[in-house]
């Protein structure tokens, strides 16, 4: 066995290296994605927290993502990871993902020898590029999606019905039913949820080839403060320490339920207006939005997120953050965390905050109801509901003793599950299993 002390982890010496025992080889994977730094996203943060796990523990590792601008370095070195940035510059947008495919396949088949084994992060698109590299290669593949819908092809109704297509019929069956055997290709599925889980194998997956490896939490960051540092995260974002903060940390985006979520805030301050709620001790709630704008894309709401705002008199009450590179001060600093998201594959937002001690009101839907707990970690409202999810928040607005409540149980829901010590350990063996073995059966 070998230690790592900057993780924590153990990881088995087969995980590190290849080869002979008198001279092993480093095991070398690439982990490959559309996008990652500087561009932040879920899907850009699990890659990341991957790579560094992995070169920490004394794996080769390079990142593979798509060049988005020519002044950013096509090769950096990141705590002890390679990125290499390829393909035409260009923002993040739907596109990517597919124009990038003839580029990664290249620049995989051109250095075949130099990795054992591909990682496809949200392997929408460019996992392609991955399956066409190892016709050439031999080099195995291992697929994570980061939302349902990728393995079935349900996510491609709606393009289907906008091409005239209906889902349903014989010809959108079969079109779906291709993408299915092509993506059931890999030699082997990381699924973050059961779901996924379920999908995959409903897809004909063997079980030997599906891994149930959840985004994992790191529960030595993300962790519950003591009193004097809880009072001084609150000072650092201007709040008393007897005002109430709820935190939303996402993209100011449609499918995040933002829009859901300021309508109910609206519902509150309306029922604080005339008597209907009670006001806590430390004046009003306040909801701190943080998350980057979605600029160009069709579901982008920061402006008239913003808007609204202003229209509807909440600027004391809301206040936008922007992107924030660590969002655990601020779980650590609020009362209660919310994720009103119509979808999430596994909804790591909610964890991070779990794992906080800061219990979350989330909509019932996806990965979230792997781990939420309705009236023991949190509570669950109807997705896309504003009534259903003011109701869920307004109980805990003006009630210390319910949100303590829940605060002792949210962090036991994370750390057996979801650490990322015990994680990515996994995610290693298996990685380590498909080069050393080859396609599981």
């Amino acid at each position: 066995m070998k230690s790592h002390p900057q993780n924590g982890a153990i990881i088995p010496a087969s995980v590190l290296a290849l080869g002979s025992v008198s001279a092993p080889a480093p095991l070398r994977v690439v982990v490959l994605t559309t996008y990652f730094r500087p561009i932040i996203g879920g899907v850009e943060s699990t890659a990341e927290r991957l790579a560094r796990f992995l070169a920490r523990s004394g794996v080769e590792t390079r990142v593979l993502t798509k060049r988005v601008s020519p002044d950013v370095p096509d090769t950096e070195v990141l705590d002890g990871f390679q990125i290499e940035r390829i393909g035409a510059p260009g923002d993040r947008d739907p596109g990517g993902k597919w124009r990038l495919i003839p580029t990664a396949t290249r620049w995989l088949s051109a250095h075949r020898d130099q990795h054992d084994v591909v990682c496809c992060i949200d392997y929408r698109g460019i996992g392609c590029a991955a399956l066409l590299a190892r016709r050439l290669t031999g080099k195995p593949v291992l697929f994570q999606a980061q939302t349902t819908g990728v393995l079935s092809a349900a996510n491609a109704d709606d393009a289907l019905s906008r091409l005239g297509i209906a889902p349903g019929a014989w010809i959108g069956r079969t079109m779906k039913s291709a993408v299915t055997r092509l993506y059931a290709g890999a030699d082997a599925f990381a699924c973050i949820s059961h779901d996924i889980e379920r999908e995959t194998r409903e897809a004909g997956v063997a079980a030997g080839r599906i891994h149930f490896l959840p985004n994992p939490v790191d529960t030595e960051h993300f962790s519950p403060p003591d009193p004097e540092t809880r009072r001084a995260l609150r000072a650092g974002f201007g709040v008393t320490d007897s005002r109430v903060i709820v935190a939303y940390a996402g993209r100011l985006s449609r499918e995040k339920g933002l829009a859901e979520l300021l309508d109910a805030w609206r519902q509150l301050a309306a029922a604080v207006q005339s008597g209907g709620q009670r006001v806590a001790d430390g004046g009003p709630p306040l909801l701190l939005v943080a998350g980057p704008d979605m600029p160009g894309h069709a579901w982008n709401l920061g402006d008239s997120a913003r808007a609204f705002v202003a229209q509807h008199g909440l600027a004391s009450s809301v206040r936008f953050l922007g992107p924030l590179r660590d969002v655990a001060p601020l779980y650590r600093a609020a009362d209660v965390a919310v994720v009103p998201s119509h979808f999430e594959a596994l909804g790591l937002s909610a964890l991070e905050a779990l794992a906080c001690g800061t219990p979350v009101v989330a909509s019932a839907v996806g990965g979230l109801l792997d781990f939420m707990k309705d009236g023991e970690n949190g509570a669950l409202c109807r997705p896309q509901d504003p009534a259903s999810l003011a109701a869920q928040l307004a109980p805990l607005l003006d009630d210390a003793a319910a949100r303590h409540r829940l605060a002792a149980a949210a962090r036991a829901t994370v750390v057996d599950t979801y650490s990322e010590r015990e994680v990515l350990t996994r995610f290693a063996a298996v990685l380590a299993g498909l080069a050393l073995g080859g396609r599981p059966q």
